[in-house]
């Protein structure tokens, strides 16, 4: 059995004109490559890239895709869709599982499958992971991201300077609250190039509003390989075939080749000549903490070698991070300076980690807090929209809290063929975060209510610091969280992690497992030159957004590559 267009529902697979004129398809006659790298998203792009910047003068690297070129800019340069809906219509069905989203067992949404994976339907925001987040890391990578990996991450990616004068003195005024004991108070980092900002976040010349762009691995790559023609296929250097879907890696032995990669043409999968194989030295997963797993299961030579640990590991502690709903309130001022409608803010509130009297973590949280949050979209460019440039009327606040979390060993992926059987604990469910997940994180022993008054107990600090026309702010509707359906969210296949990681702890106070899937350096154990640079390496699921701490792994892994290549 291969693979065919109707094994993932809502795939997407087609050779577009566009995609033929933007950039040539590697069409050698050689199989042979010293790196293959199987996804093209946010670990396998920027690992492509990286390490092409480094060897591709000397080296062959294959990037392999099972996706199509979709869309020659970011989804948010697109239109005023919300990113969530456009993206669920090219959400593939990758997985299956039993009843519904209402279900206690339940992860929301499903992966996309294209050239540059999620990174093209992905908001954009890079926050940073902080030290007591990286605690549930080995030392040895924990060190390597601390040392400059994930400051050289953001500028790959393109890191903003700021959101303009008014998000800069909220920043500041926060900075002398109350919360600035256990929080480190910023401007949110996003990616997003602004040529008209000075590194200091100064202008240069004249501000202009057009959107300039938000980082996606597609960008990356096709600079790397440049348009058609492109560079000499049997050649050094980077190339990229789209529309391959990975069947397995076998181990071959075949001198300095380790392994054949098996793939199926998506487009014209039922002809027997599309299923072609390449070899390399060295191999990288890159496909996602979904489909790596099952990769992996779909290699028995590779996967039966492992050592029974490692194979045990495999597909198993699926993890998101849990964030509650939003909180929204109305406010024309913080302090004494005004927010005009047409002012826009996204700031972060990083907990520093402070420990209590019992050693339990006080805040194991992030607080996102968004100002007028429509502005801030790339997508808000058509004039003719009413509310796009509304000026008029009181400024809107939201902000919601973001959790860590370590790894859940009751997730797991069943089977060893396309679309496994998901067993995913639904987040929304307080009682399992309360009894489970919260004891792991921080050492919280607190009753749902408890957890609740220390979520409100923060809120309360964040309105205080607002007014609306000299009232105090308030939550609308009186709405705090543990009332009118204010809670936690469902989990999301957006920041999942954990499904081959690397070694492990399973709560804050516990010393690090003996076993794991991928070693420090992301190598499979049991499986010289063979790697997986995705989420599912990650041993915690963080309370940032943890693209940023991926692009530091990518950047690391690529180092370590150079040396063996």
């Amino acid at each position: 059995m291969v693979f065919s267009a109707s094994t993932y529902d809502n795939f997407v697979a087609e050779k577009s004109s566009a995609q033929s004129r933007l950039f040539a398809p590697y069409s050698g006659s050689r199989d042979d490559f010293d790196l293959i790298i199987i996804g093209s998203g946010m670990g396998g792009g920027i690992l492509a890239d990286d390490i092409a910047e480094r060897v591709g003068k000397q080296k062959r690297i294959l990037v392999l895709e099972a996706g199509s070129y979709l869309y020659p800019t970011h989804i948010y340069n697109l239109c005023r869709f919300p990113n969530a809906n456009v993206a669920k219509n090219f959400a593939c069905k990758t997985f299956h599982q039993d009843g519904n989203e209402h279900s206690e067992n339940y992860i929301h949404e499903q992966p996309q499958l294209n050239f540059g994976g999620r990174s093209i339907w992905w908001s954009g925001l890079i926050p940073q992971i902080q030290p007591w987040e990286l605690e549930f890391f080995p030392e040895r990578v924990r060190k390597d991201l601390q040392d400059g990996k994930l400051e050289k991450a953001g500028v790959i990616m393109n890191e903003s300077s700021s959101m303009g004068t008014v998000a800069k003195k909220m920043v500041e005024k926060f900075q002398n609250s109350p919360l600035a004991r256990d929080f480190i108070i910023k401007q949110t980092p996003r990616a997003l190039h602004q040529p008209y900002l000075s590194s200091a976040g100064t202008l240069k010349e004249e501000f202009f509003t057009e959107p300039t762009g938000v980082f996606n691995t597609v960008e990356l790559l096709i600079n790397q390989v440049g348009l058609t023609p492109g560079s000499n296929p049997d050649g050094p250097g980077l190339h990229v075939l789209l529309n391959k879907f990975v069947e397995g890696v076998d181990p071959i032995g075949d001198g300095a080749l380790k392994y054949r990669v098996r793939t199926t043409d998506t487009v014209d999968a039922a002809t027997t000549t599309q299923q072609r194989s390449f070899r390399a030295k060295n191999v990288v997963l890159c496909g996602g903490s979904i489909e790596s797993p099952k990769l992996l299961r779909r290699s028995p030579d590779v996967y039966n070698s492992l050592p029974a640990a490692a194979q045990s590991l495999v597909g198993v502690g699926l993890t998101d991070h849990p964030t509650t709903s939003e909180l929204n309130a109305f406010v024309s001022h913080m302090g004494d300076l005004p927010i005009a409608r047409h002012d826009h803010a996204k700031l972060v509130l990083y907990s520093r980690g402070r420990r209590g009297p019992d050693n339990e973590t006080l805040y194991p949280f992030n607080v996102e807090i968004n100002v007028n949050h429509e502005y801030w979209h790339l997508r808000e460019n058509d004039p003719t929209e009413p509310h796009a440039h509304d000026v008029t009327g009181d400024s809107r606040i939201d902000f919601k809290f973001s959790f860590g979390n370590p790894v859940y060993g009751g997730n797991r992926m069943d089977g060893d063929g396309y679309v496994a059987n998901m067993q995913f604990r639904n987040l929304s469910w307080a009682s399992h975060l309360a009894e489970s997940r919260f004891p792991a994180l921080a050492g919280w022993n607190k009753s749902i209510e408890q957890i609740w008054a220390v979520l409100n107990d923060v809120s309360f600090k964040i309105f205080s610091e607002f007014s609306l026309r000299g009232a105090p702010v308030r939550p609308e509707n009186e709405s705090w969280f543990g009332k009118d359906g204010k809670g936690f969210g469902m989990g999301t296949v957006h920041h999942a992690a954990c499904s081959l990681r690397m070694p492990f702890r399973w709560a804050y106070n516990r010393a690090f497992e003996p076993n794991s899937v991928v070693d420090e350096d992301l190598q499979v154990r049991g499986a010289e030159g063979l790697y997986v640079c995705d989420m599912s390496v990650m041993p915690f699921s963080s309370a940032a957004n943890p693209v940023r701490t991926l692009a530091a792994l990518s950047l690391r892994l690529s180092e370590r590559l150079e040396a063996k290549l």
